[in-house]
């Protein structure tokens, strides 16, 4: 442990030259000795680190989110052969793509600040009660954030709320019932609005960091996975009444704007932004994925959907090429023009102010009939901003609604990590209760080969979770594989 403090010391001393080089400033190792904690500095570095962790989940993030649904598919350059089985509906418990320790790191590094951050207020005159407290809001949002991403794609999954502060100590852990994760995701979201900060003196700061207004959007979303829909819609209007946040006009000076989201980033949509900048080193591999090596392509139901208007100028030339299919919105330096990008630093989004108008369109559905008005309000205003002319209407039905909503949502975020939670999210509700629309919604873009086989698998709801990787059921000897893995190798 001493040595691990020497080298987190030395790291420390770096300069710090550039706005967010904090991201830099990280532990090198995922335990820190106790002896670390000694200034306001050491507690920033550690929450960093979290954040760089978060940026390493970027394409599970990707795969998790999108590879079991509709609107991505493998593409035709260098794919790999653990992402192509996700997408098959053929997992198996030593699949890469099923590891869970990043997350894990993200949370321990949470774990940290929460129990260690307020020690140093004592040690530290410049760390003062506020600050400490701000830092204490990020952590308790990394670490919701990361358990969300966890029992969405497996259920139930270790609670772990005490930092793992050392290599030679046996950490086991059973799994705990999703709803206890739920119960402690909501605990920490709701904890982290008080002290969070509503503007930051820099954009990077504003979008890349925790503030008030990107907990809310997790809460919303978490509130519509725990079927809270009141809660969700007051979540939601706190994002959309903020004052800091709103719409980009879909097309300004007959170019593109909606295309600024991800071709700039940081926008005034954007509410939490992973952020990259090539000036400072900091790159990502999304035009690899989706350009140069082509592992993911649009799916032909994509496509299907965005044909349903020749106005909008969210689909060809924006989200995808017609040509090859790829996925243009992480390619393309301006939308239809063909002109690439030059450089692999988008910013990776996983909340704008689109979700909240289609969550909170999600939420009234669910409030019943008398709402149906509103939630096609919502899903209206998501739409003119993509320069379509014609309204849709309100459906008869709660799964025609829904249905909408889904479909609104699978134009506006193609590739962006939320597809196959959608499908989960509205079929798993009341008990299953549209258990049939994920398996229509699945076999969509199913080859008709395995379509049957595929859907024997989807009848199982056990099979809409994923796998525990192998190494960890070798290094947790207290977890249990998932029920419907337990007899797979």
């Amino acid at each position: 442990m001493r040595k691990t403090y020497i080298c987190l010391m030395a790291v420390l001393t770096l300069a710090i030259s550039s706005c967010n080089d904090w991201l830099e400033l990280q532990p090198e190792n995922n335990q820190v000795s106790d002896e670390y904690w000694t200034n306001k500095e050491e507690v920033e570095a550690v929450l960093g680190a979290g954040y760089v962790r978060l940026r390493e989940t970027m394409e599970q993030q990707l795969v998790w989110g999108e590879m079991r649904g509709n609107g991505l598919t493998t593409g035709s350059g260098a794919i790999l052969a653990d992402i192509f089985r996700i997408n098959q509906w053929d997992i198996l418990p030593g699949n890469d793509f099923v590891k869970w320790d990043k997350f894990y790191q993200v949370i321990n590094y949470a774990n940290m600040v929460i129990k260690y951050g307020p020690e140093v207020v004592e040690r530290d005159p410049s760390f003062n009660e506020n600050v400490m407290q701000s830092y204490l809001s990020e952590a308790y949002f990394l670490r919701g954030l990361a358990y969300f991403y966890l029992v969405r794609n497996f259920r139930d999954v270790p609670l772990i709320t005490e930092p793992y502060m050392d290599d030679q100590t046996a950490f086991e852990m059973a799994k705990s019932p999703s709803n206890e994760v739920f119960q402690q995701i909501k605990m920490d979201l709701e904890g982290a609005v008080e002290y969070a900060k509503e503007v930051a003196p820099t954009v990077w700061e504003a979008k890349g960091r925790a503030t008030k207004w990107s907990i809310y959007a997790t809460l919303a979303d978490v509130y519509l996975w725990t079927e809270e829909y009141d809660k969700a819609i007051q979540a939601c209007d706190a994002v959309i009444n903020s004052g800091q946040l709103g719409l980009l006009e879909g097309m300004v000076n007959n170019n593109n704007n909606w295309y600024r989201i991800f071709s700039e980033g940081n926008t005034n949509e954007g509410i939490f932004e992973i952020q990259f900048d090539f000036d400072k080193g900091q790159t990502n591999n999304l035009m690899s994925w989706f350009g140069t090596n082509q592992r993911y392509n649009v799916t032909e139901r994509t496509v299907a959907l965005f044909a349903e208007s020749d106005e909008d100028i969210r689909g060809e030339g924006s989200s995808y090429l017609e040509g090859d299919f790829s996925v243009w919105k992480y390619l393309g330096a301006e939308s239809e023009t063909g002109i690439p990008r030059v450089y692999s630093d988008q910013n990776w989004i996983i909340y704008r102010i689109a979700d909240i108008y289609l969550m909170k369109a999600e939420a009234m559905v669910m409030k019943g009939a008398g709402s149906y008005g509103d939630a096609v309000a919502l899903i209206n205003q998501v739409r003119e901003r993509a320069q379509i002319s014609e309204p849709v209407s309100a459906a008869s039905t709660e799964l025609e609604m829904l249905e909408l909503v889904m479909e609104e949502r699978g134009r506006e975020f193609v590739g962006e990590g939320k597809n196959w939670y959608d499908i989960l999210r509205v079929a798993s509700r009341n008990d299953y209760e549209y258990k049939d629309y994920l398996i229509t919604q699945v076999l969509l873009t199913a080859p008709a080969s395995s379509a049957p086989i595929i859907r024997s698998k989807l009848l199982d709801v056990n099979s809409h979770y994923l796998p525990i990787h192998l190494e960890e059921l070798a290094a947790n000897r207290l977890l249990e594989q998932n029920p419907y893995y337990d007899n797979l190798n």
